[in-house]
């Protein structure tokens, strides 16, 4: 007996589909001093409540990678500024397996108060920033062009913003997981 295929075609094309989101949401995004106001996360929390953590790696690591490679190259430390992105998919992915009855779909929809949903995604959040504010870090060490007062000046802005960027994102999840519940998208094991 065949063993059954873990990422079918059309898996793959929906995490496809989630990467093109995540690349067009970044040119979308908005970076003052160090600070960068994005939803780019919207695709891997997407990907991560539909298929699990690996999906939310995959599609926050290779949507950041295109991010990368097209605004600014391949550099030394372009691995460190996937790291973050990535996380965010996988912490909430591997939340949502730890969480299966708080974090069910069908849950979330009915609860009015999503409390761990949102907590996760906020936590996922906050290491984004903290990541990144480390790839900053590695950067100026390695290249010069940030000081000491821009990185950790604003990093406790950086992670307030993170912080509700994150929680935006996760109010604007809801409504789609809703929508993605009754397509034919996913398939039915994966809706609850």
């Amino acid at each position: 007996m065949s063993k059954p295929n873990r990422f079918p075609v059309k898996r793959i094309a929906i995490d496809a589909v989630l990467i093109a989101l995540y690349f067009g949401l970044s040119w979308a995004s908005v970076e003052i001093a160090g600070i960068k106001l994005t939803f780019v996360g919207l695709a891997s929390i997407i990907a991560a409540m539909v298929y699990g953590p690996i999906d939310g790696f995959l599609v926050g690591f290779l949507g950041a990678f295109c991010e990368q490679m097209l605004k600014y190259g391949f550099t030394a430390t372009t691995l460190l500024w996937l790291l973050g992105p990535a996380m965010r998919g996988l912490v909430v992915g591997c939340a949502k397996l730890i969480f299966k009855q708080a974090m069910a779909t069908e849950n979330l929809l009915k609860n009015h108060r999503p409390y761990v949903f949102f907590a996760v995604s906020i936590f996922a959040g906050l290491l984004v920033s903290t990541l990144n504010t480390l790839a900053f870090y590695v950067d100026a060490k390695m290249f010069h062009y940030y000081t000491y007062e821009l990185i950790f000046g604003v990093f406790w802005l950086r992670i307030a913003l993170g912080a509700a960027s994150s929680l935006l994102m996760a109010l604007v999840t809801l409504p789609v997981l809703a929508g993605v519940r009754h397509t034919t998208l996913v398939p039915k094991k994966v809706r609850s």
